[in-house]
């Protein structure tokens, strides 16, 4: 029995071993270039912002159909108790044959239909349907530049992720590195202590190092998940999806001056359309409060058939209406005093945020001129801690260097590296900033 069982145990082992590994899912290549498109095309937030638009598309059809005729049709069927019939007699004024003449009234039909067809014609309403109107196309005009400037923000979020990713893994594969050299030296340490050229101490202070250096992997490692299950969610996509960035983390060049780069936003901020077309939509207000004080003439035609079912007549009316409001508390004249200071306000507000659309551009050149200065020098940084990470390993393994000397020289070259990956990272997001800033291209 138990030869049979080890067979049986055997065999499943064998059969475990030779079966395919679960294949792992294809991680999605994307590149910088394609961030964009993506996002436009899968972003929930930019969706909610497109439904605001057909709701405003909408809400100007309503006011557009208010202007033409309406047509109503109304119908009521009203059933009631049924009633005998009555009988009257009276003396025959005609003779005295017969002496009495006795007359039946048929009882009323329970059954009456009532229905009514009728057209109403707005002649005139003082402005207050054409207000309505200019109010509806301004809110339009304001939804559709909101969802530019919101799809600019998400464009520049999903960029800014995505180099974040391209951060992360930079800061993966440095800290990688960094591992590898602290195990380096840990078994150069090792070799030295059994040869009797260094102290124990040195095997304790690279066995720190290590430990250190994957604490920092694993770090790194956890910022890199963050940031791709963090774009996920920005182009809509499974959050457990694995993305292989194409592009690497270099410093991409701008072009023109600051000079163009405020003129453009001035010109091509979203903000701006959106501020003028609250400021169309005040006045289309102070319009449409006006009308409180004007007449109204409707012109309306009917035609009425009621009955019962088996005796059914119609009848056509023609009615024009004027409705005059001849005081109002004076809420009218406070309607429009409101409607004329939002407009005020507007225009102040215009002015201070093309005061806070120019200083966003200085901002971002001044960052981006920042970012290159600080670019240059981690390049030379990361230089110079290479030459000393390799003066220092040459002295230590000649015997006249000492292992502090080393772990600090390397880990200053891990820092200069990161310091550049960093940098490059920073010039990145400050040319996109730029980019946000000036209305979405340079």
């Amino acid at each position: 029995m138990r030869r049979v069982t080890r067979v049986i145990l055997f065999a499943v082992l064998a059969l475990a071993f030779t079966l395919p590994a679960a294949a792992q899912p294809t991680p999605r290549r994307l590149a910088f270039a394609e961030v964009a498109t993506t996002a436009l095309q899968n972003n929930l937030q930019l969706r909610v912002a497109l439904l605001d638009v057909a709701v405003a598309e909408a809400q100007l059809a309503q006011a557009r159909g208010a202007k033409n005729p309406q047509v109503s049709f109304s119908g009521s069927y009203t059933r009631s108790q049924e009633q005998a019939g009555q009988t009257l007699a009276f003396p025959n004024p005609f003779g005295p044959t017969p002496p009495e003449i006795t007359v039946t009234l048929t009882p009323p039909d329970p059954n009456m239909l009532a229905v009514r067809l009728g057209v109403e014609f707005p002649l005139y309403t003082g402005g207050r349907l054409e207000s309505q109107i200019a109010l509806a196309e301004a809110n339009l005009r304001g939804a559709r530049a909101v969802f530019a400037r919101t799809a600019q923000l998400v464009v520049f979020s999903a960029e800014q992720t995505y180099l974040q990713i391209l951060l992360a893994q930079e800061n993966v594969t440095a800290a990688r590195r960094t591992l590898a050299q602290a195990e380096e030296s840990l078994r150069v340490a090792r070799a030295r202590v059994q040869a009797g050229a260094a102290p124990e101490f040195d095997v304790l202070q690279a066995d720190v190092a290590v430990a250190g250096a994957r604490q920092g992997l694993v770090r790194a490692q956890t910022a890199a998940q963050n940031s791709q299950a963090e774009l996920n969610a920005m182009l809509n996509l499974p959050l457990a999806t694995s993305l292989e960035p194409t592009d690497t983390l270099e410093p991409r060049p701008v072009s023109g001056t600051l000079e163009a780069a405020i003129a453009r936003a001035t010109r091509e901020r979203p903000e701006f359309a959106e501020l003028r077309a609250r400021m169309d939509a005040a006045r289309a207000a102070i319009d449409l409060a006006a009308s409180g004080a004007r007449p109204n003439v409707v012109l309306g035609a009917y035609y009425d058939v009621g009955g019962s079912p088996s005796n059914l007549s119609g009848t056509w009316s023609v009615m024009l209406a004027v409705t005059l409001s001849m005081s109002d508390g004076g809420i009218t004249r406070e309607r429009i005093r409101e409607a004329e200071l939002r407009l005020e306000q507007l225009k102040v507000l215009e002015a201070q945020t093309k005061q806070r659309i120019e200083l966003e551009v200085r901002q971002a050149w001044l960052a981006l001129e920042q970012a290159g200065a600080e670019l240059t020098a981690a390049a030379s940084g990361v230089e110079q801690g290479r030459e000393a990470a390799r003066i220092a390993g040459v002295r230590y393994q000649a015997g006249v260097g000492i292992s502090l000397e080393l772990v600090s020289t390397q880990a200053a070259l891990a820092q200069a590296k990161l310091a550049l990956a960093s940098a490059r990272f920073s010039q990145n997001v400050a040319r996109i900033r730029l980019i946000l800033a000036a209305g979405g291209s340079l």
